[in-house]
């Protein structure tokens, strides 16, 4: 939206601060042009991609009655199963091709960027849900349907349905792999370190972000703390998360060593690791790097395999990486 939109604020750490920049925005908006909304719209993640930081819901939301915009929140990493954000918005989006299908075997609605000259072809399948509760709901829906055109191919929302049928199943056993290795992977880092920690031991990961550990007081406000009818389980922490390292050359080390696929997608039933900056921001890592998102950074989407079998994987590639450490000193 920077680069190609008519103009926007973007508050890239989505933190409490950038929640007291956003009030100074607006406010300024207001007492520059009181006639008109400050801004038309906020968008935000929840958890975020990739520091799986949660914002502050309930905060904006009353920002957003106060100043009349709207809010758009994409729950594709967190889910509807593990999280109720639709209170706090306006419309709710989310990825169908990632875990909801889970198969990565599908896609969906079409859309053509143009850069310099070149065509950019991406490919994506969104759902989006209008909260009928909202202020603006009645204008939203109508726009909707003289707008929306039905163009999704038949065997791809074949597929996506089929895919779809155990999406709540596949949720918890990925929720509990993720939480069990992220538990195993932060006992061993940095952040993690506690008095039991062994002097002698030279950790290689930094810290590791995972909603359970990142903003999770805003992240337990929306998630689900009702037991489900059918399996008498509460929301859990999603399947993804991200690791830093000490060093970059550790960082190479757990990434090539880690035995998994190597891929920039997420919520696929297998797991999936990719090395996030230098793929989505390798022509801006001095800007990505001003809002914590290191170079090194590996992220993780956990998958659906034995979990014991797992947690040997990431020992694997942690002892690779943790030898580069030691070996560097």
């Amino acid at each position: 939206m920077q680069k190609w939109g008519p103009g926007c604020h973007f508050l890239g750490f989505g933190t409490d601060s950038d929640i007291d920049e956003l009030e100074k925005i607006l406010e300024a908006e207001r007492q520059r042009d009181p006639t008109t909304p400050p801004i038309l719209a906020l968008f935000t993640e929840f958890p975020s991609n990739p520091l799986l930081r949660s914002a502050d819901l309930p905060r904006l939301r009353a920002l957003a009655d106060k100043y009349d915009f709207l809010i758009v929140i994409d729950e594709t990493i967190g889910n509807f199963v593990n999280v109720e954000v639709f209170p706090y918005a306006d419309i709710v989006v989310s990825s169908l091709t990632k875990v909801f299908s889970g198969a990565s075997n599908v896609m969906g609605g079409r859309y053509v960027r143009l850069l310099d000259d070149r065509t950019l072809l991406i490919d994506c399948f969104l759902s989006l849900v209008l909260n009928p509760a909202g202020r603006h709901y009645a204008a939203l829906k109508s726009h909707l349907s003289q707008n929306f055109e039905d163009v999704y191919f038949d065997e791809d929302a074949i597929y996506m349905e089929r895919n779809s049928r155990d999406f709540k199943r596949r949720i918890r056993v990925i929720d509990s792999n993720a939480e069990a290795v992220c538990d195993y992977l932060r006992l061993k880092s940095l952040a993690g370190a506690s008095a039991t920690t062994p002097a002698s031991h030279t950790p290689a990961i930094k810290d590791v972000f995972y909603p359970k550990y990142v903003t999770r007081e805003k992240y337990d406000i929306c998630r689900i703390k009702t037991p489900d009818v059918d399996d008498g389980k509460v929301g859990g922490f999603g399947g993804l998360f991200s690791l830093t390292f000490t060093s970059m050359e550790a960082s190479k080390a757990f990434f090539d060593a880690l035995p998994c696929y190597k891929g920039p997608s997420l919520g696929t039933n297998f797991t999936l690791a990719c090395p996030f900056t230098i793929l989505a921001h390798y022509t801006e890592l001095d800007w990505a790097a001003q809002f914590g998102v290191e170079a090194g950074i590996v992220r993780i989407s956990v998958g659906m395999e034995d979990k014991e079998t797992l947690l040997k994987s990431f020992e694997a590639a942690l002892n690779a990486a943790e030898a580069v450490v030691v070996g560097a000193q």
